[in-house]
């Protein structure tokens, strides 16, 4: 019997388990919250930026384009960096479009943790080296290291004093980013300690004191939070910021999301 005669031979056995050939990362039509094609879309923006996206991008996690529109950037190592996702989530570090990723968090910082994100990240990692809870020698320790496991930069919290700004620098070869919160004697020693980057995080002030930081200092670059609002990221854009923080939703967030279109009640 050929093996066309055996295969017909089975057309109507009850007991015969049959696999289609669907791929197992097609989403079932009835379920399915984001339909995706067979091939990458490939497309080309207004500005002449030809895009490519894969079959199964998702644009949950991608950066406000006014960001991209009117920044100007921060060039680090010959990478501009206009865009950067304030999370520590993995998942969405993975499939954030944004430029870099600014990684602080409300724990004293453990190299293992910079590891664990170094491993998804697809772009450069700014990560917190203390300044709030972890203080003394242990700041730049953690900076060195930070740098040795191949971070773009660290990230001191505001209650660091110009004097640990001083040190980290003299240590690493890394951008230092000092975060502060009001434009004071404070911010000034430490942009006179050498912080290659202003942080601003003065909540809504944040537009304000990035102008008053940029009249004083036309030349120090200055990355800002801007919000979850539009208008609020152009103001601070208009302030004076070369870059910005955006915070991404959460996993959970989107999952929930998910989880809401399945059961269809949105």
């Amino acid at each position: 019997m050929s093996v066309g005669q055996e295969h017909d031979s089975g057309a109507d056995d009850p007991d015969l388990i049959r696999l289609n050939k669907r791929s197992l990362f097609t989403p079932s039509a009835s379920v399915a919250v984001e339909q995706h094609s067979a091939v990458p879309h490939v497309s080309r923006s207004t500005y002449g930026t030809a895009k490519v996206e894969g079959r199964l991008t998702s644009p949950n996690a991608r950066v406000p384009e006014i960001i991209t529109q009117r920044c100007g950037g921060i060039t680090v190592k010959g990478h501009t960096l206009k865009s950067f996702a304030y999370t520590t989530d993995a998942v969405i570090i993975r499939n954030t479009n944004a430029n870099a990723i600014l990684a602080v968090y409300p724990f004293t910082g453990e190299p293992v943790i910079t590891q664990a994100l170094l491993t998804v990240a697809q772009m450069p990692l700014f990560v917190g080296v203390g300044g709030g809870t972890t203080t003394g020698p242990r700041v730049a320790e953690l900076a060195m290291v930070a740098e040795m496991q191949g971070a773009a930069g660290v990230v001191i919290n505001a209650p660091a004093p110009a004097e640990t700004i001083e040190t980290t620098m003299s240590m690493v070869d890394i951008p230092v980013i000092a975060t502060v919160t009001e434009d004071d004697e404070i911010t000034e020693c430490k942009i006179l300690a050498g912080a290659a980057i202003i942080n601003v995080a003065a909540g809504a002030r944040t537009a304000q004191v990035v102008a008053s930081i940029r009249a004083h200092h036309p030349e120090i670059p200055i990355l800002a939070s801007g919000g979850g609002r539009e208008d609020r990221i152009l103001a601070t854009i208009d302030a004076g910021a070369d870059a910005i923080t955006w915070t991404p939703p959460s996993a959970q967030q989107l999952q929930s999301q998910m989880m809401a279109k399945y059961r269809g009640e949105v």
